[in-house]
């Protein structure tokens, strides 16, 4: 399979011209576990899926030719939202994803605009090659021929936890260690076909010998509904500028320091009442 792949990239790559490029569009969907939402009131219930729902289905355009691409999300902005004011606790439901990705696909570098709580960031650091297993399966995705790739890893099991407030013990809470994360093991699959011979794909994934066209992570799926190559207009791949410069594991320690911050803030303006994400 694997030297069938290698013959089948020679050829295509044979069949484009060095500066070909593209546009690809993709629509993604994922599941939370809405259990938290069993005890409140249900016309609150519902608002809250329904909001949920909305920031869970998203749109995206990836920009790409042979030697970088440019992922980034549709924007759509509703009351209440893109002031970067407030606590946007839907932000840690559906988790900090998002932002204006650029890959470098020689140097393996990626720069990842984000902005959290007004702030602009640009996160900078190297693509890390994830280590695909090839299963042999095939089916047509538009008018290409797709191949599966798969990855099993361990994720840490996450939940929602929303208005409720601290016991009266939370001090002695508080005192407690915190108790190691559950895992649990799911097996992540892409489908990617040669036909379009770049190491790329939607977000961060990547390093298959082809464009990834689908993508089944845990609960998340993102499938491309829509392929543009060599369109008349010609591309131009943005490259994020303008924000602090900052690696992903210095953005993760702002982020949860800064969702630690408004957590008790929001937390102290409620009387106790609390939202937020918690691992355990």
């Amino acid at each position: 399979m694997k030297k069938f792949l290698t013959l089948f990239l020679i050829i295509s790559i044979n069949g484009f011209s060095q500066d070909f490029q593209g546009r690809a569009y993709y629509m993604s969907k994922s599941n939370v576990n809405t259990d938290f939402t069993k005890n409140m009131p249900p016309d609150r219930a519902e608002r809250i899926k329904g909001m949920m729902k909305k920031a869970l289905e998203k749109n995206y355009t990836l920009e790409f030719n042979s030697n970088s691409s440019f992922f980034e999300e549709e924007e759509v902005l509703e009351a209440g939202q893109g002031s970067g004011r407030g606590f946007n606790w839907m932000q840690f439901v559906t988790g900090p994803e998002g932002g204006s990705l650029h890959k470098d696909l020689q140097s393996k570098i990626y720069t990842n605009k984000k902005e959290l709580f007004g702030k602009v960031f640009l996160v900078k650091d190297s693509i890390i090659p994830r280590k695909w297993v090839m299963t042999g399966e095939t089916k047509q995705i538009g008018i290409y021929n797709a191949y599966k790739a798969t990855i099993t890893k361990e994720v840490e099991e996450r939940a929602f936890n929303f208005g409720r407030r601290p016991s009266s013990n939370s001090s002695e809470e508080e005192d407690k260690e915190p108790e190691a994360p559950k895992m649990r093991e799911v097996v992540m699959s892409a489908w990617f076909t040669p036909e379009i011979p770049v190491s790329t794909g939607p977000s961060m994934y990547g390093g298959l010998p082809g464009l990834i066209l689908e993508i089944n992570d845990d609960r998340t799926t993102i499938l491309c509904t829509k392929v543009i190559l060599n369109p008349k207009e010609k591309i131009k791949i943005k490259v994020p500028k303008k924000g602090k410069v900052v690696t992903k594991s210095e953005f993760e320690q702002i982020s949860e320091d800064k969702a630690k911050e408004m957590q008790e803030m929001y937390q102290g303006g409620r009387g106790g009442r609390s939202t937020r994400v918690i691992r355990n």
